[in-house]
């Protein structure tokens, strides 16, 4: 099958295969059958579909078309994901929801460290195993923006099989784990050993304030315009300082740049206009996942043996520290379930499993910090990342 040319090979031609993966994924991940998977997944499992049907080239050769995806979108996408985090209304979260929020990601850290020591992981993948333990790290206490951020930095996009396998276990871990949470708060507060409901005040109708803009959303081509010309200068002067770094003996991965631009460009109040920069941001991670569907070869996945189960592990045993970490601290602090709940719900899932676990619990009062604590994770989730890849650097 390696040696069989692909039916579509030409630039254009396989620019356009990917474009209608990612609409025709987006368009099953909405439908009934296919919600439980997600998005992200189907567009991983078309890409690497059409590619072992070489009705387009695998990726792992790179390419026209490949390498530009790997260069230059996955990162424009991460720095347009990252222009919703608004620090400064971190505060209307409250300290509970906070509080919360950050011992649960302190039980992701030391559970990826423990998942490493106990699972057999570490030796299947070699020196991969420290980029490996950021990417899941940023994940559990971000999103897959982070996910990917320390993957690019470190190369594993590169590794197709690897890289595959690790998207499927934490895609697949992560709807469980939704599922968990959504079943936690009542089951929790039947033992008796956390906090009641509290049920903070909200307004009138029973809704939260909402968060105030002072200015409209951009419209029509300007909503486009602006975000794209706004990432390509963002890229290029990543690029540019990260060169300038290296010169003077600096090493600072461009990703890094990025991530810290977009941090401090989204506490700018007219950046709250550039209402598309989100879905501009999700549909370059979708692209970006269909060249990683495609980087996977049969050969490749079945050569990958028996490190799918360990990965399986793996990422449960981070989620059982995670869990004795948040529930076990919260119960003796006498914390509700449902703001535990919600506090991994945003750690593991991010702001939108965190804002349905809210809805679902009927608590409006908790629905915006939910969406802002999740906006915390993607924040720090790509420096906790590359901490737990130094920390296990430094241990060997």
């Amino acid at each position: 099958m390696t040696s069989q040319a692909a039916l579509i090979s030409s630039p254009l031609g396989v620019l356009t295969v990917l474009v209608v993966i990612v609409a025709l994924s987006d368009a099953l991940g909405r439908t009934k059958l296919f919600r439980n998977l997600g998005a992200a997944m189907v567009v991983i499992v078309l890409g690497a579909l059409l590619a072992n049907l070489r009705v387009i080239p695998p990726a792992a050769s790179g390419g026209p078309v490949y390498d530009p995806i790997f260069t230059y979108v996955i990162p424009a996408a991460i720095f347009l994901v990252l222009l919703d985090v608004n620090l400064g209304a971190i505060k209307r979260a409250g300290a509970p929801v906070i509080g919360a929020f950050f011992l649960g990601a302190f039980g992701t850290f030391l559970g990826v460290w423990v998942a490493n020591a106990v699972t057999p992981v570490a030796g299947m993948v070699g020196a991969a195993h420290a980029p490996l333990a950021g990417m899941f790290t940023g994940t559990y206490i971000g999103g897959g923006a982070n996910f990917n951020a320390v993957a690019l930095a470190y190369g594993i996009t590169r590794d197709g099989g690897l890289y595959t396998a690790a998207t499927v276990v934490d895609n697949v871990m992560t709807d469980v784990w939704i599922i968990v949470t959504l079943a936690l708060p009542a089951l929790l507060l039947k033992s008796g050993w956390f906090g009641k409901p509290t049920g903070a005040a909200v307004d009138d109708a029973g809704a939260p304030v909402p968060v105030e803009t002072s200015s409209a959303p951009l419209t029509g081509t300007l909503a486009i315009a602006v975000p794209l010309a706004l990432t390509a200068l963002v890229i290029w002067l990543s690029g540019l300082l990260s060169t300038a770094l290296e010169a003077r003996g600096v090493a600072v991965p461009s990703i890094l740049i990025v991530t810290t631009l977009a941090l401090i460009i989204a506490q700018i109040p007219a950046v709250a206009r550039l209402t598309q920069a989100n879905t501009l941001g999700l549909w370059g991670i979708y692209l970006f996942l269909a060249v990683v569907g495609a980087n996977a070869d049969l050969a490749a996945l079945v050569a990958a043996g028996n490190l799918t189960p360990a990965l399986f592990a793996y990422v449960g045993v981070i989620f059982a520290v995670h869990a004795a970490v948040l529930f076990g601290i919260g119960a003796l602090l006498k914390l509700e379930p449902v703001v535990l709940a919600i506090a991994s719900s945003a750690n593991i899932g991010g702001s939108s499993t965190a804002f349905v676990l809210a809805e679902a619990e009927r608590r409006q009062d908790l629905v915006l910090p939910a969406i802002l604590v999740g906006s915390v994770g993607n924040a720090i989730g790509t420096y906790a990342g590359f901490a737990m890849v130094a920390l296990m650097a430094a241990a060997g």
